[in-house]
């Protein structure tokens, strides 16, 4: 086995779940062997708490995940143990943004720790948290006050519309933002990404970046992928993936996740 390695964090949808939204037993398998040997295992996903926590505890993990693409860690009970939210003004001016030019053709979620507002109920597009979270759902961007804060904001749509709002965001706000899934415009505060919610984790942990291994398929990977000594972009990762990470794996449904990892640590 690899002794250097000593955290593994890896995406959810497109890397460690099939196309099915599932963890495959051999999956399972090969991370809980990992985590006998004392390796911690931390997803690191653009979904919210509500609908991430299945998978963890279908993992048996007992560490640290992150959640919103890097604007929020948590800990094993959820709790939330560091946060890089949006500024309010400026997501009171992206909305505005949206209702003046993009309302027609798009819709706009807004995610808090606990709730997240749709502007549109059962917009044509919808993430993976609407199909599974429906309690925690509010419909009407009205709902956005002062006692909410936006840890992301998403903008769905088709790509071609999303590259112009991401364009126009760009150029008139100091935000993060990235794609991750060509229907999907996530919106961040300016520094919040997974390589820097995980560089605060390895600090907390004493862990060097060295010791870090990354597994992604989107643009929203590439930082956290560049940020860990093994990089490694999945079968199915975009090409600007394939690009930063040091390996590439077999895709998703593949089990990739697990067969990089039974070969490089000898499993």
């Amino acid at each position: 086995m690899n002794n250097n390695i000593k955290l593994i964090a890896s995406d959810l949808d497109g890397t460690l779940l099939n196309d099915n939204s599932e963890i495959s037993d051999y999956n399972k398998t090969i991370l809980k062997k990992l985590m006998e040997k004392g390796i911690d295992i931390v997803i690191a996903t653009g979904r919210p708490i509500s609908s991430m926590d299945f998978y963890y505890e279908e993992l048996q993990n007992n560490g640290e995940s992150i959640v919103f693409n890097g604007a929020m860690v948590v800990d094993k009970n959820f709790n939330c143990i560091f946060t890089n939210p949006l500024k309010r003004e400026i997501a009171k001016e992206i909305i505005n943004l949206y209702k003046e030019k993009y309302i027609n053709d798009t819709s706009l979620n807004i995610y808090s720790i606990q709730k997240y507002i749709v502007a549109k109920d059962n917009f044509k597009i919808q993430t993976h948290t609407e199909k599974v979270d429906k309690k925690n759902k509010i419909v009407g961007l009205e709902n956005f006050n002062d006692d909410i804060e936006a840890q992301k904001i998403i903008i769905l749509g088709e790509n071609d519309i999303l590259l112009d709002v991401k364009k126009d965001i760009d150029n008139l706000f100091t935000v993060h933002t990235s794609f991750s899934n060509p229907n999907f415009l996530e919106i961040l505060s300016a520094d919040a990404n997974k390589a820097n919610a995980l560089k605060w984790l390895c600090d907390k942990k004493g862990i060097s970046r060295d010791s870090v291994m990354a597994f992604g398929d989107n643009y929203n990977d590439i930082e956290m992928i560049e940020f860990a000594g093994v990089g490694v972009a999945m079968g199915n990762a975009e090409s600007n993936v394939k690009k930063n990470a040091k390996y590439t794996t077999v895709s998703n449904n593949d089990n990739g996740v697990g067969v990089f990892l039974k070969e490089f640590f000898n499993l």
